[in-house]
C-alpha cells in the first residue's frame, strides 16, 4: 500500500476506485479507535460511488501508520489528512468518519471548512452534546456481562463505571474469542467503541442480503493483531489522555460549520443522543436513522451506509439540492428495491 511521510510520520494510506484527478471529488473514509482501514473493506466502501475515487487511510498509530510517543490530539489526527489530501493534489473531499473518526471529520471541518464538499458524521458520542454513559446506562451491558460469565469471566468493572475508550479497552481483552457476541450482531454492533471490533472479533455475523454470510476479521487485520498494537498505543504513547480532549468541539463552534452535512446513527447505538444535539447545532444538517442498528452499522449494513452516503454525495455534487424528506425517501426507497430484487 502506498504510504506518505510527514515529517517523519508514516502515514498508511489506500484509494479505490476510479483515478484520483482535479476533476472528480474523492470521499475520504476516516475508521475510529483500535481499527485501520480494513475497517471499510469489509464492504462499506464498495458500495460508495463506483464513479468517485474513495481515499482511506490509517490513523497515526493504527494499521500500519507510525505510532510516535505524542500527538493524539484531534488537531494532530485531522492534520495528517489535510496534509495527504494536499500530497496527492486534491483540494477537497466529501469527508466521512465513524465514531472517533467523526470527530476527527468535525475538526478538519472547523480547521479547513473550504476543502469540505460535504461531511458525513456517522455514530459518534460528543462530550459537549451528551454526557458519559455508565455501563448501567447501556442497555445490552446486561446481556454482554452475562454472556461473558458464561465463558468463565468472573470479574468486572462496576456497573457505574462510565463507558470511555479506557474501560472498553479493559474489557476488550477479556471477550477475545467469545463466540456468542460474534454470533449475535445486535449485541456486537451496540458496544461503544472500535476497539471492540479490533481486540474481541474474529468472524461477524453480516446479516445482508438473502443468506447471511460471514466475514473474517482477522484475516484482514481486525482481530488480535489491531488489538495489541491498540494496546501498545495505549501503555507507550499519550494517546490515552490526547485522545479525550474535545475541547475544541463545542456547541458554538459546531454552529459554523456551513456545508452540507449528514448524520448517520444507529437506532440502537449508545451515540443517538448526540445526533440530536447535532441536528440542532449545525445549520442545515440532514439526519438518518438506520433502524435495527448500532454502532457499528457501517460494518454491519454496509450497503445500507454505502446507499445513505452515495445518496447524500450525490445530492451535493448534483445542481439540486434535497430536504431531509427527500433525501430520506430516496434512501428508504432504495433500500425497498434491493429487497423486492432479493425476494425475487
Amino acid at each position: 500500500m502506498p504510504v506518505m511521510t510527514r515529517n517523519e510520520l508514516r502515514i498508511n494510506y489506500q484509494t479505490l476506485g476510479p483515478e484520483l484527478d482535479n476533476h472528480t471529488v474523492p470521499v475520504a473514509l476516516i475508521h475510529g479507535l483500535g481499527a485501520n482501514i480494513a475497517f471499510w473493506y469489509l464492504g462499506a466502501s464498495r458500495h460508495i460511488g463506483a464513479d468517485k475515487p474513495v481515499l482511506m487511510h490509517d490513523l497515526r498509530g493504527h494499521g500500519a501508520s507510525s505510532m510516535p510517543q505524542s500527538g493524539y490530539y484531534l488537531g494532530h489526527l485531522a492534520g495528517d489528512l489535510e496534509h495527504l489530501l494536499t500530497e496527492l493534489g486534491q483540494e477537497r473531499a466529501h469527508i466521512v468518519g465513524h465514531s472517533h473518526g467523526a470527530r476527527i471529520a468535525i475538526a478538519f471541518a472547523l480547521q479547513h471548512p473550504k476543502r469540505v464538499a460535504s461531511l458525513t458524521i456517522a455514530d459518534t458520542q460528543l462530550q459537549a452534546l451528551q454526557p458519559m454513559m455508565r455501563l448501567a446506562d447501556w442497555p445490552h451491558w446486561p446481556a454482554w456481562k452475562a454472556d461473558l460469565a458464561q465463558q468463565g469471566v468472573q470479574t468486572f468493572p462496576s456497573d457505574d463505571t462510565e463507558m470511555d475508550f479506557r474501560v472498553l479497552a479493559q474489557l476488550g481483552p477479556r471477550g477475545a474469542g467469545v463466540p456468542s457476541p460474534v454470533a449475535q450482531p445486535g449485541l456486537m454492533n451496540a458496544m461503544g467503541e472500535d476497539m471492540f471490533v479490533a481486540q474481541n472479533v474474529t468472524r461477524l455475523v453480516q446479516p445482508e442480503g438473502p443468506e447471511a454470510r460471514r466475514i473474517n476479521l482477522r484475516s484482514r487485520q481486525l482481530g488480535a493483531r489491531s488489538g495489541q498494537r491498540w494496546q501498545s498505543l495505549l501503555d507507550s504513547t499519550t494517546a490515552s489522555t490526547e485522545l479525550q480532549d474535545e475541547s475544541e468541539l463545542t456547541a458554538r463552534a459546531l454552529a459554523k460549520l456551513s456545508m452540507p452535512t449528514l448524520l448517520l446513527y444507529g437506532a440502537k447505538s449508545h451515540c443517538l443522543p448526540t445526533s440530536d444535539g447535532l441536528l440542532e447545532a449545525i445549520p442545515g444538517a440532514r439526519r438518518i436513522v438506520i433502524p435495527e442498528a448500532g454502532h457499528f452499522f457501517p460494518v454491519i449494513k454496509p450497503r445500507l451506509f454505502g446507499r445513505a452516503v452515495n445518496t447524500f454525495v450525490s445530492s451535493v455534487d448534483a445542481p439540486q439540492t434535497l430536504d431531509r424528506r427527500r433525501l430520506l425517501a430516496r434512501f428508504m426507497a432504495a433500500r425497498a428495491a434491493r429487497r423486492q430484487a432479493q425476494a425475487v
